[in-house]
C-alpha cells in the first residue's frame, strides 16, 4: 500500500500576501537611493570651498547624481500604470522632477505642498503588503524632499542679491574740497 504525501506545498493554494514589485515600483525604490545619493552630493558642495582641490570632482558628483534623478523620474514616468498602487509613485517621480527643476523658491515651496495639500494623490491607500510597501516608499521619499527643500541650492538667489546691483549702491559720495 502506497502512502499519500502530498507535493504541493501548504498555503500554495491561498492568496499570496507578499509584495512583488511593478516595473514603476522597482524604479521608484531606485529612485529613492538616487534622491539620497544627491542630497549627500549637495551637501559636501555646501561646505566645500570653491578652491578646495576636491571641489571639481564633488561638483561632477553632484551633476552626476542630479542627472541619475532626472533620468529615473523620467523612466518612471513613461512606464505604464500596471497597479493602482503605481499611480502615486508615478505623481511622486513626476513632483521630484518638478522640484529639482523649478526656478524659483515661490514654485519649489508651492510644488512642495502639493502632497499635504492633495494627500489622497500621494498616498497609497490599497491594503495588504503591496500597498503597505508602496506606503512606506511614498513616505521614505516625502522626508527626501523635504530634505531636498533644506539645500541651498534650492534657496531662490533672488532672495538674497539685488536683480541689478548697480540699483543697490548707494549714491557715490562727492568729495568736495573746502580749502
Amino acid at each position: 500500500m502506497a502512502v499519500h504525501m502530498p507535493i504541493t506545498p501548504l498555503g500554495a493554494s491561498e492568496a499570496c500576501d507578499r509584495f512583488s514589485h511593478s516595473l514603476i515600483s522597482r524604479a521608484f525604490t531606485q529612485l529613492n537611493a538616487a534622491v539620497a545619493l544627491y542630497i549627500e552630493c549637495e551637501r559636501d558642495l555646501e561646505h566645500a570651498d570653491c578652491f578646495d582641490p576636491a571641489f571639481l570632482s564633488w561638483s561632477a558628483d553632484a551633476e552626476e547624481a542630479r542627472a541619475r534623478v532626472l533620468g529615473l523620474a523620467a523612466t518612471i514616468t513613461a512606464q505604464p500604470v500596471m497597479r493602482a498602487s503605481d499611480k502615486p509613485l508615478k505623481r511622486s517621480a513626476m513632483l521630484t522632477r518638478l522640484l529639482i527643476e523649478s526656478d524659483s523658491a515661490a514654485t519649489f515651496t508651492s510644488l512642495l505642498r502639493l502632497p499635504g495639500s492633495h494627500a489622497e494623490l500621494f498616498s497609497c491607500c490599497d491594503a495588504g503588503a503591496v500597498g503597505a510597501r508602496v506606503q512606506q516608499m511614498l513616505e521614505t521619499h516625502q522626508v527626501q524632499l523635504e530634505a531636498l527643500a533644506d539645500l541651498d541650492e534650492f534657496d531662490d538667489v533672488g532672495t538674497h542679491w539685488p536683480d541689478d546691483p548697480a540699483a543697490e549702491m548707494p549714491e557715490p559720495l562727492a568729495v568736495t574740497s573746502t580749502l
